[in-house]
């Protein structure tokens, strides 16, 4: 596989909405190796800063289980470039299950705290993420998250995430959707 004609080509097919799980197995079936270039485009393509390409390997990556998915992707979010939509990478790594990027998930959520208010969108996808991840780390940050010293809405998705809501007693009328 020639790295440069079908990184270009497997990018143009990814196209830019969502890629469902069929076609990311028909680009699989046109270009047999992608599951094992697409780490390597996906670290070459964070070395040029071109994210939106970043975003649409990563995409296909975790629908065809690439392998080294999960350490590309804390290798970015740990550099935290600006200008990357680091939701969907989060949201990634809850999917696939990388339980290794459980620190780099919470170190994204504590550094940008501030800057994520008020809808806290990436405080919510980390919520979830490190709820699939399940590791005994990810559940005692998101107990953590459930004190209130965190701002409301994030308490609540912890609390969700953790099934404590009701014993935490959250009135979901009062909470954001």
């Amino acid at each position: 596989m020639s790295e440069g004609n079908d990184s270009g080509s497997v990018a143009r097919l990814i196209g830019n909405g969502f890629l469902t799980d069929k076609r990311a197995q028909e680009i699989q079936s046109m270009f047999p190796q992608v599951s094992d270039s697409l780490v390597q485009w996906i670290r070459d393509s964070a070395a040029t800063r071109d994210w939106r390409r970043v975003e649409r390997f990563a995409n296909l990556a975790a629908a065809v289980r690439a392998p080294g998915l999960g350490s590309v992707l804390c290798e970015i979010l740990a550099a935290d470039p600006y200008g990357l939509n680091k939701e969907d990478l989060v949201e990634i790594l809850g999917e696939v299950g990388a339980v290794d990027c459980a620190p780099v998930i919470i170190q994204l959520v504590k550094d940008s705290l501030a800057s994520d208010a008020p809808a806290y969108w990436l405080c919510q996808k980390a919520i979830l993420a490190l709820a699939d991840l399940g590791t005994e780390e990810s559940r005692r940050f998101l107990s953590s998250m459930t004190a209130d010293s965190w701002p409301n809405p994030i308490r609540w998705h912890a609390a969700v995430a953790l099934n404590v809501e009701d014993e935490l007693g959250f009135d979901e009328d009062e909470m954001p959707a």
